[in-house]
């Protein structure tokens, strides 16, 4: 609580308003995570994390990474729209790139297309977004596949990140499209984590392994992959 930039992997984060840290948050049916924020909402509230991943995927930006966050979504913030990340430059630069949507809660942005059915607003969710600007952005929660988008924007669209640079999570630039939300867990891989990979990972709570780690290493050996940064 004294420090929500420090960052157990990697560079810390910039953090954007004044969040409320809890020592454990309950979801509607009960299940409770450790360490958890409330964010404050509103165009200055936002966690900008840099990542030092350099151009990929055949572009002159990063075309292949993979975000996670868990979340769940506060009484107040339901019904409205949640911004999930962005890859601005800047938090409130433009719109966000990947939401839940207010009317329906299915997840995505109108450039790749919504999953055709919702997140569990009410739980908490460790959802998984694998973006490969050559083929699919990919969408998993608590380990599972969940819905495959288009890639639409294509290499280099609006889905790649500046290289080494800025992502921008719980960001947007309208006061009312980012509000509250309960976020347990950032992270952000370089590449497209594989299924098995992203299972793994599991639920909302559990451990996020570094790429390099035994866990990673003894999924790439069975499945023939090559180990990643």
């Amino acid at each position: 609580p004294a420090n929500l930039a420090q960052a157990t992997i990697g560079n810390d984060l910039v953090v954007g308003g004044n969040h409320i840290h809890h020592a454990s948050l309950a979801d509607d049916g009960g299940n409770s995570l450790s360490g958890v924020i409330t964010t404050q909402g509103g165009l200055a509230s936002f966690f900008t994390a840099t990542h030092d991943i350099p151009a990929n995927g055949a572009g002159a930006l990063v075309n292949q990474y993979s975000v996670m966050v868990d979340i769940f979504t506060p009484l107040g913030s339901r019904g409205l729209w949640r911004t999930v990340y962005q890859t601005s430059l800047g938090p409130n630069d433009n719109d966000g790139d990947y939401w839940i949507r207010p009317d329906n809660d299915h997840l995505g942005v109108g450039d790749i297309g919504y999953s055709d059915a919702p997140i569990d607003e009410t739980a908490w969710t460790r959802l998984v977004i694998t973006v490969d600007l050559n083929s699919a952005v990919t969408t998993y929660l608590d380990g599972a596949h969940f819905f495959t988008h288009s890639a639409s924007d294509g290499v280099d669209g609006r889905h790649a990140l500046f290289p080494v640079g800025p992502v921008h999570f719980f960001a947007d630039d309208t006061a009312g499209e980012n509000p509250p939300m309960n976020v347990g867990a950032i992270a952000i891989f370089d590449g497209v984590l594989t299924p098995a990979e992203v299972a793994s990972l599991g639920g909302a709570g559990g451990t996020i392994p570094e790429p390099s780690s035994a866990v990673f290493l003894a999924l790439a050996s069975l499945i023939g992959l090559r180990r990643r940064r």
